[in-house]
């Protein structure tokens, strides 16, 4: 009997037995907080809707218990890890936010809760990676719960914006789009077709790290249905291209080692992450200075702005300027509604967000820590006496 409960993977089941309850108590202590603002039947809903994801939630866990190890063939590790446990907090989140399908649009202080609880569980998708890494405790495990968490969230999240009327309901589609591509390449092995290995590639997490951040956003209710809805086919297009030129990958319709698309690529590579970023910043950059110069809107952080066109324009931390241009954009189109400069200004941060700042940029510090994971351990040199 002392062996049985000694085994690592019962150690483990009472640890997934302790969150289920905690987590089981922090939804029943937020239904009690819900039922001083909506009506019952509200408030019960929500409650059902939360406790069916993280059900969802926690019978994944439990299936891929044994698969808390580095590889298959490395020994179980018996406790879960800093990391696990970050990414299990993200799936507590993700069930508050299911809460919120069907019911309500929450008002007042409440308004805020969809988009807080989506915004803390994308903050801490950047770090239980690395706290995984730094701790030397990556396992199958936390892939999996990663992976499949990450799908869900995005989902509810994509499902909740729609909702609201802050994202067209052809968002969905994107919303699925991994397990949408999953299911196409299962629907290929099922039907004998052959399935191509994917070269491998850093901008595929970064657009997908971009598309779950506006998602996010899109959430915030201080952004207009206007805005949100003309952002979402900015964020549309490189999502689509890139699972569309995977799909070809995989599917066998592009060879991606042969000299012609390799050739092809790279001269690709040489407009669309060259010279197209150096046209939106100039264009961008030209168009923030004339918003601020012509003084329509008028804040606090005007110095702020006037900084990030600058650095903007030179191509100094082109991303991170693009991303305080792409706030600078929404407060002019809050302020002056929706027109052709300040959508081009938009479209212009965009295009750098995704593609970097490109030729003649200045300084670009953040590509190395964007397109690197944090927290891995230095690659091992050859042995010098070798």
């Amino acid at each position: 009997m002392t062996d049985s409960l000694d085994h690592p993977l019962t150690r483990l089941r009472w640890q997934w037995l302790g969150f289920a309850a905690a987590f089981a108590a922090v939804l029943l202590l937020a239904h009690q907080g819900l039922l001083r603002q909506w009506p019952a039947a509200d408030a019960a809903r929500w409650l059902l809707l939360a406790t069916g994801a993280l059900v969802v939630q926690m019978v994944i866990f439990w299936i891929a218990l044994p698969l808390n190890r580095p590889q298959a063939a490395d020994r179980l590790y018996v406790n879960l890890g800093y990391g696990n446990a970050l990414t299990l907090l993200r799936g507590l989140l993700v069930s508050l936010l299911a809460g919120f399908l069907l019911g309500p649009t929450p008002t007042g202080a409440l308004a805020w809760a969809p988009a807080l609880l989506y915004g803390l569980e994308r903050i801490i998708d950047f770090f239980d990676g690395i706290v995984a890494r730094v701790t030397r405790r990556e396992t199958r495990l936390g892939e999996i719960l990663d992976m499949e968490f990450d799908g869900l969230g995005l989902l509810i999240a994509v499902a909740l914006a729609v909702q609201y009327g802050k994202l067209p309901p052809w968002y969905l589609l994107l919303g699925v789009s991994r397990p949408l591509f999953v299911l196409g390449i299962w629907l290929r092995q099922r039907a004998a077709k052959p399935v191509y290995d994917l070269p491998p590639s850093d901008h595929r997490r970064v657009i997908a790290g971009l598309h779950t951040s506006f998602v996010a956003a899109v959430l915030w209710p201080v952004l207009a249905a206007p805005i949100t809805l003309y952002a979402s086919y900015l964020y549309a297009v490189p999502l689509v291209l890139s699972f569309g030129r995977d799909w070809l990958v995989v599917s066998g319709v592009i060879d991606a080692t042969s000299s012609g698309y390799l050739a092809r690529r790279r001269a690709a590579k040489r407009i669309v992450e060259g010279w197209l970023p150096l046209a939106a910043r100039l264009v961008g950059g030209g168009l923030a200075l004339y918003f601020l110069w012509q003084g329509g809107v008028t804040t606090a952080l005007d110095p702020l702005w006037l900084l990030a066109a600058g650095c903007f324009l030179l191509g100094a931390v082109s991303r991170v300027a693009a991303l305080l241009l792409a706030v600078y954009a929404c407060v002019v189109m809050t302020a002056a509604g929706l027109q052709l400069d300040n959508a081009l200004l938009l479209a212009c941060t965009v295009a750098v967000l995704h593609l970097g700042g490109g030729r003649l940029a200045l300084w670009s510090p953040e590509e190395k820590p964007l397109h690197s994971k944090l927290g891995a351990a230095p690659p091992q040199l050859p042995d010098a006496a070798a």
